[in-house]
């Protein structure tokens, strides 16, 4: 029976080496049952043959790494006349996992005490040893385990080898092989986009502000310009236009400067530039060439003379607005014009 056993091993081992690698799950929670074979090395002064028998352990995984397990054997040495001697052992063990990476393999160490009878009498011993083991499934795994059995009231030298294979079958606790529970995430949160530029701080973008250097404290409209409130005065500049042209005569610069003066003297006003013709020609053609004697009048007070152009307003009315008749070269002359009305802006109406 002794050589059976060795056979027995040694299969035990070369079958858990050749078994490709599966993934050893946890046991936590579960409990086990462990059936199998133990032989016995008996030290040489209890004059005991080496022996083999039956084992059986009773085990809960009290974590993935730790467990607990009460086991038993039973063994019929013979002695040194050649009687069976019946050898009852009893034990309560811990079990450490190791989690080492050896690919199909799980090492695992032991430690404990127990209770023998040996020639009739009780004989407490404490032990300790390690061993590995296989899943083949999340409920089955063959086992090997070395314990060294030291026997209370003899020296340390004086020790027990015993080894054990068994089949563990583990029942109880969760299911293992239900699918992990979904993890839910939290949604990525969207990144602030940067806000757009704005220099001159009116709360329009530059990119659709059509008066860039608006003054910080005039309220504006969805352009950017300063929002008129109260017109104060209708200036009539004497800047009149030759024929079909738009461009602004030297002579009437005195004309705009004084426009311009005011508007210094008083900041919190802003001017609106009406451009004028006379009837000669298309309405549409009128209309912008009204429009482009109204933007060069501005031009002049913001190149020559440093107004800020948010402060202007231009706009053609081309031959709508007449002063004078068109029947005339004279009355002609007169329309075509620029004029300026001069318009109140309510300072710190929009706080910055």
């Amino acid at each position: 029976m002794q050589s059976n056993f060795r056979k027995l091993c040694a299969v035990s081992t070369l079958f858990l080496m050749s078994m490709p690698a599966i993934n050893l799950t946890a046991a936590e929670g579960q409990f086990y049952i462990a059936p199998g074979i133990q032989w016995m090395d008996f030290d040489n002064q209890w004059d005991l043959d080496d022996d083999e028998g039956y084992f059986l352990g009773l085990g809960y995984d009290i974590t993935d790494d730790w467990s607990i397990e009460f086991s038993t054997a039973d063994l019929d040495p013979t002695d040194a006349t050649g009687s069976d001697q019946d050898i009852d052992l009893w034990k309560f063990d811990l079990l450490y996992g190791l989690n080492l990476d050896l690919g199909p393999l799980e090492p695992f160490l032991l430690t404990g005490f127990g209770n023998g009878n040996l020639y009739g009498g009780d004989e407490s011993f404490w032990e300790y040893g390690g061993g590995v083991s296989y899943d083949f499934t999340d409920n089955l795994s063959l086992r090997t385990a070395v314990r060294n059995l030291h026997f209370q009231g003899r020296d340390l030298e004086d020790n027990e080898v015993g080894i054990e294979t068994a089949l563990v079958f583990r029942f109880g606790g969760p299911d293992r092989s239900a699918p992990a529970p979904a993890v839910t995430r939290a949604p990525a949160s969207t990144p602030t986009p940067a806000p757009e530029p704005d220099a001159d701080g009116d709360g329009v973008p530059d990119n659709r502000d059509a008066c860039p250097d608006t003054p910080r404290n005039y309220a504006v409209d969805s352009q950017g310009c300063p929002i008129p409130v109260e017109e104060v005065a209708r200036v009539e500049l004497q800047v009149n236009f030759e024929f079909d042209r738009s461009e602004v005569r030297p002579q009437f610069f005195n004309e705009i400067e004084e426009v311009a003066d005011f508007m210094e003297q008083y900041p919190d006003v802003i001017v609106e530039l009406e451009g004028h013709t006379d009837s000669v020609g298309t309405e549409q053609y009128n209309q912008n060439l009204s429009q482009r004697r109204a933007d060069a009048v501005r031009q002049v007070m913001i190149d020559r003379y440093g107004i800020q152009g948010s402060r202007i307003t231009a706009i053609g009315y081309g031959e709508s607005r007449p002063i004078a008749s068109n029947d005339t070269a004279a009355g002609r002359a007169d329309n075509r014009r620029v004029i300026t009305v001069i318009i109140k802006t309510l300072q710190n109406y929009r706080p910055r």
